[in-house]
């Protein structure tokens, strides 16, 4: 086990108290965010690599504040692997190239449609860069992780009214960022 590296043997103790201790808060909060069975032990194991890094920072902190750590740690390392094999999947679909395009159009289809459609997914993708951070959290638990309205307000500690505002707010600025980049282009 990883706890075994530490050196001291209070901060072993330490870690594998709370290990035994947040084992399963971990393990529902990575699954809750993935949806990995697969991966999950995995992604546990780079969870606690990291609390171990930090172990004398946790040790300063109450229970309260120990386990919000922990959850936000377990998130953070959850949501990072989700971006990391999305971004995985992109490629491999840009590596298919036009061969995949082919295969997914219809006969009525043309190469030259693929290749527009494609250009118009990569806009959409540069424009929601553009985003601020929590509006490109908001569209990416919404329509890639298929995250509902409650989890996303939990998540983010807003209200679930807030969450179709905010979603609403970010799909808006997404599309003038389309639309000016569109007139850019036009030029």
């Amino acid at each position: 086990m990883i706890i075994a590296a530490l050196e001291d043997d209070d901060d072993k103790t330490f870690m594998l108290n709370l290990y035994q201790d947040y084992y399963g808060l971990i393990r529902k909060t990575v699954y809750s965010i993935t949806h990995d069975a697969d991966n999950a032990e995995d992604l546990i194991n780079d969870i606690f690599v990291k609390l171990i890094e930090k172990v004398s920072l946790i040790r300063t902190l109450d229970g309260c504040k120990t386990a919000t750590y922990v959850v936000y740690t377990s998130r953070s390392v959850a949501i990072n692997f989700i971006k990391h094999r999305d971004v995985q999947k992109k490629h491999v679909y840009y590596g298919e190239g036009v061969g995949l395009a082919e295969a997914i159009s219809g006969p009525e289809d043309t190469i030259e449609n693929g290749i527009i459609q494609q250009e118009e997914i990569e806009e959409m993708g540069n424009a929601i860069l553009r985003l601020p951070e929590k509006q490109k959290d908001l569209l990416y638990f919404k329509y890639i992780l298929e995250m509902d309205d409650a989890e996303i307000a939990e998540i983010l500690k807003i209200s679930p009214d807030s969450v179709r505002q905010y979603l609403t707010r970010a799909r808006r600025k997404a599309k003038k960022h389309i639309d000016k980049e569109m007139r850019t282009y036009a030029e």
